[in-house]
């Protein structure tokens, strides 16, 4: 007589110590890339990294935009409905960790009649009820806490997509406002550059009226005019098209006045401090949400290994019934029962759930480990590039001040009538392409610091969420 009290005992104490097994996978290597750096390859300064990066350019234009952009951009607006939906679902996951009772009303009425002898008989009978219905399902295996993590955890991952959100709004904004600034000083330079040529071209006019020019030479410097002033047309557009793309980052309709004033591009400070590669890791919201990704589907596994094993589920039932409504509160009744439900037979699909939610694990983790090396190969890339950039820069100049050496050499040989105009042609060319091309070399040299800045920044975009209101 034992045996059969201490069998269910026994089976209750293994299901209670298999609730403490963890189904996660196990991996045998970790899940950050091998060969991850100790250092990068170019040392910063020892100034600390700007948390508001772009403050770095000490422009009030620059950081009014981008704090506007931050509080206005449609851009952000979805983002944050997509975190809002995640934590909503981590919260309906997260709601199956306990028991859910409902409250149930009832009530009906039911009339008969009944034939005998040639007589009928018509009856009424009448059924109230009121009671709470309770339902909890114990979590043997793990499969509702694992459920809730997964959930939880593709909360936060959204939530690092949001901080990414914000990182990248400001670096586009911040490439927008250089981009305008650069047009804008491209088109003073290209008026610039037609006005000194149209100079040069009614010179040569009266030259010719002279006998001292050729025809060839006018129809040359006509042809350098043209050529010149071809190009504040395609700047115009750019320039249109850029406010443009600026206005909607902001929020706003195309063609709103932005109040840009800005016709100098700013300067540039030194490298600020860059930290180590492991703390970039640490840092970027993105590796962050990528990671979150990868956990979750851990929790998923352990989610769909749990599912294949028994659900014991626990029910009950309190309240009052009635025949007639007046004495409903007059008698009660409560009622208790448990479920174990075990699959059998289901065609395989529990066992194609684990293998699903295994390979896309393995999805999460490659990804993962792409993102550091995206986001390290990024850092990598912006310091090269800069540092190339600020080469090209200096060699820029050098060239420049050479060909302007050349083009006043030429002007005074010419006036000697030691050469043909057709010198002074390719050295005023030179010297005002090279004029345009170092304008571009610096707007560039900006845009690869914008890009270092995105590549490092991760924690300011931490605070702060979009206003709702419009």
């Amino acid at each position: 007589m034992l045996f059969p009290m201490k069998f269910p005992c026994l089976i209750l104490l293994g299901l209670l110590l298999a609730a403490g097994c963890s189904f996660l996978p196990d991996r045998d290597d970790p899940a950050e890339p091998a060969g991850v750096p100790e250092s990068f390859s170019r040392e910063g300064s020892g100034r600390p990294f700007p948390e508001r990066w772009w403050e770095d350019f000490a422009s009030e234009e620059l950081n009014r935009l981008i704090t506007e952009a931050l509080g206005s951009s449609f851009t952000l607006r979805q983002v944050e409905a997509r975190l809002r939906q995640a934590e909503a679902s981590a919260r309906i996951s997260g709601s199956e960790r306990y028991p859910r009772v409902d409250l149930a009303g009832e009530g009906g009425a039911t009339r008969s009649r009944t034939e005998t002898g040639g007589e009928g008989t018509t009856s009424t009978s009448e059924n109230y009820a009121l009671f709470l219905a309770a339902s909890y399902e114990i979590d043997l295996w793990g499969r509702v806490r694992s459920t809730y993590r997964q959930a939880d955890l593709l909360s936060a991952a959204a939530g690092e997509d949001l901080a990414a959100a914000r990182i990248t709004l400001a670096g586009e904004v911040t490439d927008r406002w250089l981009r305008e600034v650069d047009l804008r000083s491209r088109l003073e330079l290209a008026r610039r550059q037609i006005e000194t040529n149209r100079t040069y071209r009614e010179l040569l006019l009266l030259r010719r009226r002279r006998g001292l020019a050729t025809a060839l030479a006018v129809f040359q410097q006509d042809g350098i005019v043209a050529a010149t002033e071809a190009l504040v047309p395609v700047l115009e557009s750019e320039l249109e098209t850029v406010r443009h793309e600026l206005a909607v980052l902001l929020g706003r309709p195309p063609r709103a006045d932005l109040g840009l004033a800005s016709d100098r591009l700013p300067g540039r400070k030194p490298l600020p401090g860059l930290g180590l590669p492991a703390e970039l890791i640490g840092n970027r919201p993105d590796i962050r949400a990528a990671f979150s990704r990868l956990e979750s589907a851990d929790w998923g596994v352990a989610a769909a290994r749990a599912g294949r094993l028994p659900a014991l589920t626990l029910a009950g039932s309190a309240g009052y019934r009635s025949g007639e409504s007046a004495t409903l509160f007059d008698s009660w009744f409560a009622a208790f029962a448990g479920g174990l439900l075990a699959p059998l037979l289901d065609g395989g699909s529990r066992a194609a759930e684990v293998d699903r939610t295994r390979a896309e694990a393995e999805e999460r983790l490659a990804a993962y480990r792409e993102t550091v090396l995206q986001a390290l190969r990024e850092v990598e890339d912006a310091l090269v590039r800069e540092e190339k950039q600020a080469d090209y820069i200096a060699a820029l100049r050098r060239q420049l001040a050479a060909a302007g050496n050349a083009l006043g050499q030429a002007r005074l040989r010419f006036r000697k009538g030691e050469i043909e105009y057709l010198d002074i042609l390719s050295s005023l060319n030179s010297t005002q392409s090279l004029e345009r091309e170092l304008l571009v070399a610096e707007r560039d040299l900006l845009r690869y610091r914008v890009a270092l800045y995105r590549a490092l920044a991760g924690s300011w975009g931490e605070g702060g969420t979009v206003s709702s209101e419009q």
